[in-house]
């Protein structure tokens, strides 16, 4: 439910002794998206937005006035829609450098968003607005003093709802167009009026020791209970982010799969046209190499191209990710499982590899794929941020991964780089494993001058070419981790 009053602005009309004030209108509906495809840029400063609903109320409170001297009475139209479509075009003029300026702090308490963005507008407005509906449940008009002239009108609304009610749905865009479009930018020039009057804070510039990621992301009692501050020092923007997220984690279908798989499909569909794919089409490595060694000269040339990720969306549940530790204010836990269910986590690309030399001519195209089944990742990671650089963090630096590490707090290294002082400091891979159940390539010849790869094909497909290929999987991926949980990296 959302309201917004209107009783000050003057919208109504006066004919024939009869006024009719407008006082508030409320939404419902607003928990039944289907589709919420906005901010698309169309220019400069336009922004496209295409919504669906399955369901939408509009509560319209109006003061009624009959004659100079009658009391007013307060009358309520209800209406209810089904399967709505909107499009509508914001303009907004924005001041860039000031968006870009305002800090992290000002806006980690979501009641303060937006008056900070309003802060960077000059001004906005509603260019289109245009809404379809499939059908109206609901049509009502309640309130009148007099319950007799309540039932006569509900009789006279209900009577005229049935003998024109595919004529009103069939108006509803031209109506929306023209006359609803003015009466919503008229609000959404109340709302901006309201939100220049407040002021966007300043970042809390008493807190200058670590982020307490307990705090960060967990409500309160969660936090006290991990041995945190439990006082929300960081506002409740990251909280409430993080709850939702840790919803779609937990959560899981009548499979064991995670729900962030739909999330998943959905991103990777734009990306790839297929859900859970992500493809990079054309050349993607391509190096020329002169050998001369014991006599044997000879040119190679390697290639790889069109790089497919597939099945991303196999995820088991649950996950774990940021997870916050008991009496750990910078430690956090994650863990994920991917390749489960029936189909495995595959990453395939084109290889060409073309040599030519003394007696030796050989010319290879060839997909290579490789596929996971039932992965498991375990991570613990120390990550200490500052707290006075992250609060006044500036959002046009958001992308910039430079910035976000200019936060973490810098080890002191000796003159060969390694650290002099507390091993476990800045940001650090604490924990780290990595295994697979099943490993499994498999090579298909696209054009193969060489009978080795022949044999090889029918090798690795078979149970003991899996199981080989299983063992050197999990010992590269025993290798990489003792690397990245390892001094030289953590140097």
């Amino acid at each position: 439910l959302m309201t917004f009053p209107l009783a000050d602005q003057g919208h109504g009309f006066e004919a024939g002794g009869v006024k009719l004030l407008l006082v508030d209108v409320a939404l419902i509906g607003l928990d039944s998206f289907e589709v919420f495809d906005v901010l698309n840029t169309t220019d400069a400063s336009t922004f496209s937005n295409k919504i669906k609903l399955e369901t939408i109320g509009l509560i319209l409170k109006m003061e009624l006035s009959v004659g100079d001297n009658a009391d007013p009475e307060m009358v309520t139209v209800t209406l209810t829609m089904k399967d709505i479509e909107i499009d509508a075009g914001l303009a907004i003029a924005m001041d860039q450098d000031l968006l870009g300026s305002l800090r992290l702090g000002s806006i980690i308490n979501t009641s303060r968003i937006f008056f900070c963005i309003l802060s960077t507008i000059h001004s906005a407005g509603l260019s289109e607005f245009i809404m379809q509906i499939g059908d109206i449940s609901e049509f009502s008009i309640s309130g009148f003093i007099s319950e007799e002239t309540n039932k006569q009108i509900q009789s006279i609304t209900e009577a005229f709802f049935t003998e024109y009610k595919q004529m009103i749905v069939d108006a509803i865009p031209a109506f929306t167009s023209t006359t609803i479009r003015p009466l919503l930018h008229d609000i959404l020039q109340v709302l901006m009026d309201m939100g220049k009057g407040s002021q966007c804070p300043e970042p809390n510039n008493s807190l200058e020791g670590l982020v307490d990621f307990r705090d960060l992301f967990l409500s309160e009692s969660r936090a006290l209970a991990l041995l945190g501050r439990g006082t929300s020092p960081y506002g409740d923007l990251f909280r409430s982010l993080y709850s939702v997220l840790d919803r779609m984690m937990s959560a899981s279908d009548e499979n064991g799969m995670s729900e962030m798989n739909n999330l998943i499909a959905a991103l990777t569909e734009r990306q790839s046209s297929v859900d859970g794919d992500i493809y990079f089409p054309g050349d993607l490595f391509a190096q020329n190499v002169d050998v001369a060694l014991n006599g044997l000269n000879a040119k190679i040339d390697f290639a790889l191209s069109d790089l497919r990720v597939s099945n991303i969306d196999s995820l088991g549940a649950p996950i774990k990710l940021l997870q916050p530790m008991m009496s750990e204010s910078s430690s956090m836990n994650n863990s994920l499982s991917i390749g489960v269910g029936e189909d495995a986590l595959r990453t395939s690309f084109t290889l060409k590899v073309n040599g030519e030399g003394d007696d030796v001519q050989v010319n290879n195209e060839l997909e290579l794929g490789i596929s996971l089944k039932n992965m498991d990742m375990i991570l613990e990671l120390l990550a200490e941020v500052q707290e006075y650089p992250f609060l006044h963090f500036p959002l046009k630096d958001l992308l910039n991964m430079d910035c976000w590490l200019a936060t973490v707090v810098t080890p002191v290294l000796d003159s060969y780089g390694l650290r002099i002082d507390e091993a476990d400091s800045g940001i650090v891979l604490r924990e780290l494993a990595w295994a697979v159940a099943e490993a499994r390539i498999d090579l298909n010849c696209i054009a193969c001058s060489s009978p080795l790869l022949l044999d090889m094909t029918s090798y690795l497909s078979s149970q003991q070419g899996i199981e080989d290929t299983t063992l050197v999987a999990n010992n590269v991926f025993a290798y990489v981790s003792n690397l990245l949980g390892g001094d030289l990296v953590q140097n």
